[in-house]
Parts: structure tokens; sequence; C-alpha cells
């Protein structure tokens, strides 16, 4: 943030700090408002991984370390554009916008902005598809906690007792096979964590699992959301949801779009493909 910060401002953009439940962003502008022409946005926070590969190196000519893909790719980008444009920048507008929960939800970076009166004639966000592809759509996602209680014992005792990881797992199953196959063209549902217990001698009164849903449309969302409430009300478990995000559809005949795309043809001298993410984005904020 504060590399970013000393480049804009050293190139004559005016730039703004927000910090929203502890996350900071970021917006810089070419005209100091709230709503340029064009806004190039992007986030800078990473999931997990170990510390070695927070350390960038390179290979056969490319960059490797954690979130150059997902997404500083872009951010570097758009440094590389306000150092070209730096002795004519005061004849453009546009905004750079930078935040830093994306991958937990992003309400804290651009859905606070947004609320905030920040906006955009066009914004452009580059953390969907690959390989050139314009992304057209983007899956929904649904985010929970299972909770399962059960009555501790001792080890050697388990008919005492009600062992809630057992509960859980066999619920967890049931819902993990009502996803069935795995696949692009399909929803998908990862077990991302499972706790519970105390002690290896002690049958668990607690138990969570938390779950990581992908859904390709809102209609099999509302048909795997109703089969996980159903599954999980039959072992006595508690949902507690930790986020919902809507399946996102990009309307390619919009005018600005469909510009952007015959720019985009042209200066490559072929067609952007097409591709539907897997995952979420920040860009669900605009859309909506």
């Amino acid at each position: 943030m504060q590399y970013a910060e000393e480049l804009l401002r050293t190139r004559g953009m005016a730039v703004s700090h927000h910090k929203s439940n502890g996350f900071p962003s970021l917006v810089g502008t070419t005209t100091g408002t709230k709503t340029p022409k064009i806004l190039l946005q992007a986030h800078l926070d990473v999931v997990p991984g170990r510390k070695t590969l927070c350390t960038m190196a390179e290979k056969d000519g490319k960059l490797y370390g954690r979130g150059v893909f997902d997404m500083k790719f872009a951010v570097a980008c758009y440094m590389q554009l306000v150092e070209d444009l730096k002795h004519e920048i005061s004849d453009y507008d546009f905004g750079i916008m930078l935040t830093s929960d994306e991958e937990i939800g992003g309400e804290d970076g651009v859905g606070y902005l947004l609320e905030q009166g920040y906006g955009a004639d066009v914004c452009i966000l580059p953390d969907g598809g690959n390989a050139w592809e314009i992304e057209n759509a983007s899956n929904g996602v649904w985010h929970i906690r299972l909770m399962a209680k059960g009555k501790t014992a001792h080890g050697s005792r388990p008919w005492e007792g009600v062992n809630a990881i057992e509960g859980l797992a066999r619920a967890v199953l049931e819902i993990r096979e009502a996803f069935g196959e795995h696949n692009y063209k399909r929803s998908s549902i990862t077990v991302s964590q499972i706790k519970g217990g105390v002690a290896i001698n002690q049958v668990p009164a607690t138990a969570e699992a938390t779950l990581d849903m992908r859904f390709i449309d809102a209609e099999d969302y509302k048909l795997k959301r109703s089969a996980v409430e159903s599954i999980a009300k039959a072992h006595r478990l508690e949902i507690h949801e930790l986020s919902q995000q809507d399946p996102g559809k990009i309307d390619l005949k919009d005018p600005a779009i469909a510009n952007f795309i015959k720019v985009a043809d042209r200066i490559r001298g072929k067609p952007l493909g097409q591709a539907r993410s897997c995952g979420s984005s920040d860009a669900r904020f605009f859309l909506r």
C-alpha cells in the first residue's frame, strides 16, 4: 500500500486512504473525483501459504511468488501505466483502487468503498479468466460452518457418550454426495476444515467443519442449499453462514464491454476468448 501510494502521489494523482474493520484500502485518481470515467481495480491480499512462497523468484523469464497471478500482476500493470503517462497523466480521467480483503469476501474493501460513493463509468478488474479470456460469468459462493453437539464420556466407555465427530462426519459425507462428480461445468464443494475433541481418550462433545461451496447458477444454488439444510437438520447440526455471494453474469453486448473487446481484438490481432470463472471476485460489487 505504501509503495503504491508513493508512486501514485509522485506522478500527480490524488490519493486517499480508507479502512473498514481493520482492512486498508487505497484509491488514487487523476482528477480527485470519487467517480472517474475508468477505474482500475485489484486486491493485494493472498490466500495463506508457506513463508518461502512470499519471496519472488525468476525462472525461464517468468516471475513466481505468492499472489503474482491473483492478482499482483494487475497492480504492476497499473503502476506501469501511471509511469508511462507521467508527463500527460492530467489529460486522462481514471482511478486506481487497491484493496486487501478480496480473498475473504471483499465486504470491507470494494463493498465498503462503493457504499462510500466511489464508482466509475467502467471498471476493469482482471481477476478472472486466463490467457486473454474475458470473463462472461462467475460462480456463486456459500461458505458455512457446521456445528455438531454430542455428549462427552471417557474414551474407554464410548457408549456413555454421543460422539459429535461421528455425527458430523456422516452429515459431511451425505452433503458431499449431494454435489455428485466434480468438474468445471458443475457446482462444487470443498470440505476445508474439520475440528473436534480435546483429548485422545475422551468422546468429543463438539465438532465443526467448514464448507466452501461454489454454484454455477442461482437455480442450482437454491437446490443445493435446500439439500444441505435438510441434511444438517436430520443430523441436528447448526449452520453458521460465513459468506454468501450470488453468481455473476456479464453482458458482453453492453456498449462499454463490446468496445473494450473490439479494441483488445484489434491490438492483439486475434479475438479474445471467453471464460466462466470457478471462483468469485470483487467484480460482483460493481455488477450489483
